[in-house]
């Protein structure tokens, strides 16, 4: 039954799958972790939950009770249900929207829903996986070529895709669109590691700029 249950899981290109940890009775969400192949499927076996996030803390917190692995829709992620003693459940979540006050306004919200947390993860994951390319060099990867090719290359296909992407969008063909967008994406990720350009750089100021009055 557990070798069935995980074939169905998909786990990203480093072999790790986001695992959600919530507690069963609050529908508090403790923490995001993540699991590889092994440590779900001793999960499973030994009805203990294993992480393969050993540098942070366990935050499920060990008196915390495994009562559920569950497998979220389209096999990218996992909810892991537990329960807590009242020791472990004594940290109240700090509400973000209720900190900020009267100086939101209105329909503005300050939490990441899912899709935006999923895409930043997906965003994470390919970045580590352009790295790991540009370090290793593995033949027949189009990554490796583009790195072997040097900076020129890399910035003629940025320029080449951010053309695409404005006739896609001249022409309205959404699937086009989102295709050459991805693309783009790539490229630009695969500058940022050729350049030593942290995505946390590019958060950092991006936020710095939402702060700033409007003109």
């Amino acid at each position: 039954m557990t070798e069935v249950f995980i074939q169905t899981v998909r786990f990203d290109e480093r072999g790790l799958i986001p695992a959600i940890v919530q507690d069963a009775t609050t529908s508090e969400i403790i923490a995001l972790r993540h699991m590889d192949n092994a440590s779900l499927a001793a999960t499973l076996k030994t009805g203990k939950t294993e992480f393969v996030d050993t540098s942070s803390p366990n935050m499920a917190g060990e008196a915390s009770r495994l009562l559920d692995v569950r497998l979220n829709a389209g096999g990218s992620s996992l909810t892991i249900l537990v329960s807590r003693d009242s020791a472990a459940a004594e940290f109240e979540p700090v509400s973000l929207l209720r900190e900020r006050g009267a100086d939101r306004r209105p329909g503005e919200v300050s939490l990441v829903d899912v899709g935006s947390m999923e895409f930043g993860i997906a965003i994470d994951n390919l970045y580590s996986l352009i790295a790991e390319r540009k370090e290793n060099r593995p033949e027949g990867s189009y990554t490796t070529y583009l790195f072997n090719s040097g900076l020129d290359k890399i910035l003629t296909k940025i320029a080449e895709g951010a053309g695409e992407v404005i006739i896609a969008a001249k022409n309205r063909s959404p699937r086009e669109t989102i295709s050459e967008l991805a693309d783009l994406f790539y490229h630009l990720l695969v500058l940022m590691v050729e350049r030593e350009v942290k995505l946390s750089d590019v958060r950092d100021e991006l936020t710095s700029r939402a702060k700033q009055p409007a003109k």
